[in-house]
This record gives structure tokens, sequence and C-alpha cells, in this order.
């Protein structure tokens, strides 16, 4: 969360005060005003250097405030302003609007200021690996914070930094098909990407072979980036474990400007730790390979229901009955997405791949049947796939741009007691309750459905039934004030459900940027050994996010500047 006087500051920018004077400590990273911050010239020859492809920061919500404004553009950026496209195509805009901090705000009044603020200052458009080495290597001369950007889908704030340069990614997109990849463990179809493919990219491209790739449910997610590196589950993940289960290699930048190759016989410790060990941490990915599977046939149900005209305790029943029937359902390998709040309820999909429709049926028939008994008119559909591609192609994602997260994992031991079930049923209430929308993930990938990987996989992740997410939106017109009570509303909404987790464990791509315990929640007990290969691999610390291994050494003032922690 963001402290007061932090949100003062900000404030006090839109309204049109200059940044606070606070003293120059050489060890923190340079702010322009600084008198260390490169001079135009400066900027003008690495611009050259990196082949004319570096990008000054012009925030997106610019055409909303004088002296450019623009009705027209502005209105754009509105309209648009929850759609991830816009964003994704914008080189230092990110999907996620809290850790913008309001900067050069859009929906803010026509005549505050436009600060860069939040955003990074530049940001260098990749398309060759010198291009990412020459950019560390000015980073660290002029002792600038450094960021990896791709399409900006971070819900943890890894995609942006006050003052920082960025090396853009997300043009990087060669892809490249093996039918037989050779290596010690695999010989089988893999799939080749660079850091800039995204999951409907790598979709269509597996599809062409008749197979699949277990990549992400939003098909705007950067393939090799944070997913990836961060574990990554899917709508295959009951059969077929988590993304970075099926890892052959990476090519890497490091900071130390190398260009290096990850695998489980080059450089093993650095392949161990991307996979699932966390993005944006570690080295530059400039590609990832992945084992390939053979496509197949899927079942797809979907089902609505409002509780208008329903008492409280009706709309729970149904709730409860669903809950009742997840075991049975994941036990035949499927996934579940369901979303729901005091108004309503969507099971929105259910995915269960080689399964039979009628099966599919049976198991949903106790559920529908409870529904009918409470007299609940409901919305149903039960569909048959012929792969995966088709399955996907609408899946429905809510808007990415506008709300807050938190989350944990919970096991499957939780709801094999009725102990375990009711305590789970009573904190999923008392949250919704409280006014949460919950994003409610059923989802089995244990290690025997990844073939029992050797990667950093946070290891909650192979006992877990669920991944349980409170969340709470938050209008365009909010307050920083509001925003920040509402980040203390999803902390105190992932209490209850840390106590009923395993270890308290939870998905470094979608939970609570601000949990106290995030080096637990984030990485377990992997946590010391990937601090260890951080530090080989990135010795001066260039590569930073608040939860980040290491990132506890830094701190960020009220000026947004990046220290080192006392």
């Amino acid at each position: 969360m963001w402290p007061v006087s932090l949100l003062l500051w900000i404030q006090a920018l839109l309204m049109g005060s200059g940044p606070m004077n606070l003293p120059e400590v050489p060890s923190c990273r340079a702010l322009p005003g600084d008198t260390t911050w490169p001079t135009t010239g400066i900027w003008d020859a690495f611009n050259a250097s990196v082949d004319g492809r570096l990008i000054k920061t012009t925030p997106i919500g610019s055409p909303c405030h004088d002296p450019h404004y623009d009705f027209e553009a502005c209105e754009y950026v509105k309209k648009n302003w929850h759609e991830g496209d816009m964003h994704i195509s914008h080189p230092s805009s990110v999907i996620d609007a809290v850790f913008l901090n309001k900067s050069c705000d859009p929906f803010a009044p026509r005549h505050s200021p436009c600060y860069v603020g939040s955003y990074v200052q530049y940001a260098v458009n990749v398309s060759e690996p010198i291009h990412v080495i020459k950019t560390v290597k000015f980073a660290k001369e002029y002792n600038i914070r450094f960021v990896v950007k791709n399409t900006g889908h971070d819900y943890m704030g890894r995609s942006t930094g006050t003052a920082a340069i960025s090396v853009w990614m997300h043009h990087l997109k060669r892809m490249e098909w093996f039918d037989n990849y050779p290596s010690p463990d695999y010989n089988g179809a893999a799939l080749k990407v660079q850091a800039g493919v995204q999951g409907a990219e790598v979709n269509a491209e597996a599809t062409k072979h008749g197979r699949l790739i277990v990549a992400g449910e939003c098909p705007t997610v950067g393939f090799a980036g944070g997913y990836i590196q961060g574990g990554g589950h899917s709508v295959l993940s009951s059969v077929l474990g988590m993304a970075a289960d099926h890892t052959l290699e990476f090519e890497v930048i490091t900071t130390t400007g190398e260009f290096v190759t990850a695998s489980p016989t080059q450089n093993q410790d650095l392949y161990w730790a991307l996979s699932g060990g966390g993005g944006g941490t570690y080295g530059i990915v400039w590609s990832v390979v992945v084992k390939a599977h053979p496509d197949m046939p899927i079942t797809k149900a979907v089902i609505y229901f409002s509780s208008e005209g329903l008492s409280r305790d009706v709309y729970w029943e149904a709730i409860t009955a669903y809950q009742r029937v997840i075991p049975a359902i994941l036990n035949t390998g499927a996934f579940l997405d369901a979303t729901y709040d005091a108004a309503k309820f969507r099971m929105a999909p259910l995915i269960a791949p080689n399964v039979s429709s009628p099966r599919i049926h049976s198991i949903l028939s106790p559920w529908l049947d409870t529904l009918d008994a409470l007299g609940i008119q409901y919305s149903f559909s039960l569909t048959r796939h012929a792969n995966y591609v088709e399955t996907v192609a609408d899946y429905d994602n809510f808007d990415l741009n506008g709300y807050q997260i938190g989350g944990r994992l919970l096991p499957r031991s939780l709801f094999e007691t009725e102990k375990g079930f009711s305590e789970f049923m009573g904190a999923a209430r008392d949250i919704v309750e409280g006014g949460a929308y919950v994003w409610d993930i059923g989802l089995r990938p244990s290690l025997e459905a990844g073939k029992y990987p050797n990667n950093a996989v946070h290891p909650e992740w192979r006992s877990a039934e669920r991944m349980y997410n409170p969340i709470l939106f938050f209008d365009d017109h909010d307050t920083l004030e509001q925003i920040s009570a509402d980040q203390k509303r999803i902390s105190q909404f992932d209490e209850p459900l840390k106590k009923l987790s395993a270890g308290g464990g939870a998905y470094v791509n979608e939970a609570d940027p601000f949990a106290r315990d995030w080096k637990n929640a984030f990485y377990g007990k992997n946590y010391d050994r990937l601090l260890a290969i951080k530090d080989k691999w990135d010795p001066d610390q260039m590569m930073y996010a608040p939860i980040a291994v290491g990132g506890d050494r830094w701190e960020e003032t009220e000026d947004g500047r990046l220290c080192p922690a006392p």
C-alpha cells in the first residue's frame, strides 16, 4: 500500500506543485533534475548507439491535459482505458493502473499538469540483443533504474518504475517450430518463441502443427516473460502441470552483458530459477523453448445465475452446492474458472480436456438438481470442441485495468474434511459479503501432471486445489486515498485465506503485491536458493521489483527514487 506522504506528494504533482527537493544520495538511483542525470546530448548519443530506437515517454493520457489537449484523442484514451490492446501497443503504459499512481491520469481535470510520474522516462524498442546489452550498460553508467516491459500485463508492478529506462521487448515476435527437438531428456515437438510473443500467437502456431502448448487463459499475456517465469497456470494445468514445467531452454541476456543459454545441461541454476522463480529478476529473457503436446478434444461448460429475488441463504446454498461438486470435476483433469460476488455467479468456463460431454453433465447434475430444487433460474451451456484453440477462442476475461487483487493457494487437503470445507465456506461468504468480487480458480497442477520437473515453481502449487482471489474494482475517478484504503481491505480479505492455506503460498503473478509475507507467499522454501542465483547472475542488482527476489534490499522514497534499504 502507499504511505499517506506518497499519496499527498502525488496529489501535489497533479495539482501543479513541483517535486520535493530531497538530498541526493549517491547510492540511490538517479532522478531527472539530479546533476548526474544524463544531458540531452548524452541521451542523443545513446539513441544513436541503439539504432535510433530510444523513445522518450509521452504518457498515454497526455491528450487529456493542457497544453496538448485533444478532445477526440482524449475520448479515445478514456473509452479504451480498460482495453489491454491500447496499453500493450504503447511503449511505456501498463495495464494495471494501480501502479501508475494517477500519473497523467486521463480522468483528471484538463487543466491539471501531465507528469511522467510513475511511468518509465525512456524505453528502448528492442530488436537485437545488443540493444538490451547497451541499455543495461547505460543504466549502470548513469545509475538509472532499469525495467523490462513486454505487454505491461503485470498485476505486481514490475513493468514500470519512476525515472527508469526500460527495454521494450514487445516487437520480438519470431517463432521456430521443431518436430523433434533434441535434448538429453526430451526428443519431441517443441516451439521456440521470442520474448514479445503473446499467448494467442503461441496457441495459433501450435495448432498449425496439430499440437498445443501450456499457455495462459488470457490471450494477450506475454508468454516468455513474467507468465512462464512465474510458473504460469493454465486451463491445461490439471493434466499437464504449470507452463514452467515444459521449458527446455532459455536464451538470456545477463546484466553483466553476456548472451547465454540456460537449460538442464547449461547454466542449470539460471534455468531452474527462470522456470518459475519470478520474472524480471535474474536476467532478461530473449527466448524460450517449450514442449508441445498432441492436441485434444475438449468439453466446455458455462453456468450463470444471479441473486435477484433470492435470500442470501438460498444464494449461498447454490454456491455451496457448486463447491461440493468441484473435487469430482477436478478428478477428471478439468479446470474451473468461477467468478462471483453478492449479485451474480458465473462458472465461465469449466474446461475438461479429453473428457466427454455426458461425463461432465453427469458430474454437474447434483448441482443443477439443487439449483432446480431451489427455484433458481440459470443459463447452462455444454459444448464439445475439436481442439484447444477452438475451446479458448472466446475466453471471457473481465476488465484488465481497474481492480486490485489478492489471493492465496488453497490445498486439496482443506476440502477433504467437513471441517475444512466448512471453514472455507465461512471465509468465502465473509469475503463476498464484505464487498469483494471473487475469482475462484479450480486446478491441480501436481508434480505428476507436470512429469516431476526440477524447477523453481512454488511448492504449494503441487498440492493446490484452488487459487482463490478477492478483488475490489475501483472507479476511474477514485482518489488515491480510496484506492489505498481498498488495498488495505484486500490485505484483510487475504488473512483468513492465509490461515486456510497449507503454507501461506500465493501465485507470484496474481496476488496481493503488498503482502507483508511476500517471500514465503511467492517463493516458499525456494527463496534462499533463488537469492543466491540472483546474486550470481545479477551481481549489481540491476533488476528490481518490490516482490521480486532481493526486492527488500531496496525501497522507494516519497518522490519515487529507488534507494538501498537501511
